[in-house]
């Protein structure tokens, strides 16, 4: 799953930058020290409200384990939409949609 960059401000590569240095280029979860570190908002519904309280710098680990439910989401639909795209190339009839 790729990051939807029209759901951040345009100056996000700025503020990700800022709160990876604040965190001192560390995990702010488990403290693994990198240079990928991934910033996620707190309030992660509003991509817009980027106030330093509500940023977290985390490793690939941690974003991944922050991001689960939506990651979960997201293979679901896939199995779904494959499941219904091989039903209908096999030339059967959908009963529910």
């Amino acid at each position: 799953m790729g990051m939807d960059r029209q759901r951040y401000p345009p100056n996000w590569a700025e503020i990700s930058r800022a709160a990876r240095e604040r965190a001192g280029w560390r995990c702010q979860w488990c403290g693994a020290a990198q240079g990928e570190e991934r910033v996620s908002l707190a309030g992660k519904r509003d991509k817009q409200d980027c106030r330093p309280e509500n940023l977290a710098a985390l490793c690939q680990r941690c974003h991944l384990r922050y991001d689960i439910d939506e990651h979960v989401g997201h293979a679901r639909q896939t199995r779904w939409r494959k499941h219904r795209e091989a039903q209908l190339q096999a030339g059967q009839l959908l009963l529910f949609e």
